[in-house]
């Protein structure tokens, strides 16, 4: 009895259907009194929201930040007891929502709040590369080759503890800036593509804008290309990108795990 009592009033909290609530309810209840669970539930799921996208609601501001979120939260309500990392879905929300908040760069924010949200709560893996050092055998122990020939035919994978965003927009500084609670700042928000890099590395949250040959061969890799492949897409972009300063910084984070 007891569980399923429990289970209808989480479908309540959900969905705002008293359904089979109110077989547990007093014959002379009126249904609406649960209005304030409900309503405590769902400001509990836009505080949520609030905490993962501080970025959005920083530049949106309190009331307008709740009237975007209480729509998604409606459509897509947690499905388990714990709200942390809730809201995987939001900046797809916030983008499908142009038209109503009117703001076209507000999804860029979204994704990079999504990104480091993502990353902040990600499991530690086992990865251990240490950076390439004055000799051959800098990579020694790590499972990954010393010759440079054999490392660029390797396939690798990012860490979970990375993410790269594309952006519409680039709005990194003013973003790092809400991140840091700034006022909205006055800042030109250009319609063009930004590739962001967001990674953590023990606790330090850590991101940099990437050039575009860079983000080339970092998600080249990441999409299961050879090293080398990943390279020649990046050096056709630009004949003067320094690979060996991106690899280096790749391996020194550790973001890179190696398939043999």
């Amino acid at each position: 009895m007891l569980d399923e009592y429990t289970a209808a009033f989480s479908r309540y909290l959900r969905t705002g259907t008293v359904g089979a609530l109110s077989g547990f309810c007093a014959e002379d209840a009126d249904p609406a009194r649960l209005r304030v669970y409900r309503n405590g539930f769902l400001k509990a799921c836009i505080d949520a929201l609030r905490a993962n996208y501080p970025s959005v609601d920083g530049a949106t501001g309190e009331e307008r930040f709740a009237a975007l979120a209480r729509p998604f939260v409606e459509a897509h309500p947690p499905g388990v007891a714990s709200l942390v990392g809730y809201g995987e879905g939001f900046p797809q929300h916030v983008r499908d929502t142009r038209d109503v908040h009117g703001l076209d760069w507000l999804a860029s924010f979204a994704s990079l709040d999504r990104a480091w949200t993502d990353v902040y709560f990600s499991e530690d893996d086992s990865i251990e590369v240490e950076p390439p050092g004055r000799d051959s055998g800098a990579l020694r122990g790590s499972g990954v080759p010393s010759d440079a020939e054999a490392l660029m035919n390797l396939r690798g994978r990012l860490s979970p503890r990375v993410r790269l965003v594309s952006l519409e927009h680039c709005v990194l500084d003013a973003w790092r800036r809400l991140r840091e609670g700034e006022p909205r700042p006055r800042v030109e928000i250009r319609h063009a593509p930004q590739q962001v890099l967001v990674w953590r590395s023990g606790a330090e949250m850590l991101y940099r804008d990437l050039a575009v040959p860079e983000h080339a061969f970092i998600a080249g890799v990441a999409a299961g290309r050879t090293c080398a492949e990943a390279a020649g897409g990046a050096l056709d972009l630009d004949a003067e990108f320094d690979l060996v300063a991106t690899f280096a910084s790749l391996l020194h984070y550790r973001m890179l795990s190696f398939d043999h």
